[in-house]
């Protein structure tokens, strides 16, 4: 481990959140809004020269095979994030947790606890985001702890028909989550994630509809100004012009109601 390494400057609000930004590499001015990519899916030194944070992907209460809270006192850690490079390391700003689900294994969210909090505590200018399906009192008591900064609700309505025709959610299960989050008092700490965003069809050979993608994002944002952002997922469809529209207009909207 260097002595000497480049921080970054911690993430802060507006979050314009992107998981697998695909087709960065291609066309960055997709992405003109975006502020971080919390998927792991880039290069943490790359981002930071776009005026992105780019953070770690690490596991969840799904990991499959945890005893302890080390795995996540590791990955969080000042030397697992240090990327070495000519004239010192780049420090990645923080991790994205992948995901925060009931767990399948008993214990699983106090360890995942015990770990984050040990991680802040011995790095505080550590960015921690988690994933979330529906709200857990273990995490909601890490974000009023300060221990998590941000939560991700998933809020994914449109899925490819390679998924499954169940991995899609109603929109008022989305919409339920929201509600979850108000009622914990976390709104200014969590943001709404839509997805898939793709040009393929789901199991009920629907395409996402611009209109209607749209309109929910606006929806989203007057239902709960509070919220400090908005996320998208990108699916792993294949780079094409009809999903190049979506990212655009994702992208659009969130440089426009999230300032």
């Amino acid at each position: 481990m260097p002595d000497t390494f480049r921080r970054p400057v911690k993430p802060k609000p507006p979050y314009r959140v992107w998981f697998q930004p695909r087709c960065f590499h291609r066309d960055m001015s997709l992405y003109c809004h975006m502020t971080m990519d919390a998927s792991g899916w880039l290069d943490p030194a790359l981002c930071d020269l776009a005026g992105i944070a780019g953070l770690r992907w690490v596991y969840g209460t799904n990991h499959p095979d945890a005893e302890n809270d080390s795995y996540w006192r590791q990955e969080c850690s000042v030397e697992t994030r240090a990327i070495p490079g000519r004239g010192g390391s780049f420090l990645c700003p923080g991790v994205a947790i992948d995901e925060w689900v009931p767990p399948k294994r008993p214990g699983m969210e106090a360890l995942v606890a015990q770990g984050l909090r040990a991680a802040k505590k011995a790095d505080p200018s550590l960015f921690v985001c988690v994933w979330v399906t529906d709200l857990r009192p273990a995490l909601v008591e890490l974000i009023h702890d300060g221990a998590v900064d941000l939560a991700i609700i998933e809020g994914y309505t449109h899925t490819a028909e390679r998924f499954g025709p169940e991995a899609w959610l109603a929109w008022s299960t989305c919409l339920r989550r929201c509600e979850e989050a108000a009622k914990a008092d976390i709104l200014d700490k969590t943001i709404f994630c839509f997805g898939h965003v793709t040009d393929e069809r789901n199991a009920r050979n629907e395409l996402l509809d611009p209109r209607w993608l749209d309109e929910k994002i606006h929806e989203v944002k007057a239902a709960y100004p509070t919220t400090p952002g908005v996320a998208f997922f990108q699916s792993d469809a294949p780079d094409t012009p009809d999903l190049r529209e979506l990212i655009g207009l994702c992208d659009r909207l969130s440089g426009k109601l999230w300032t």
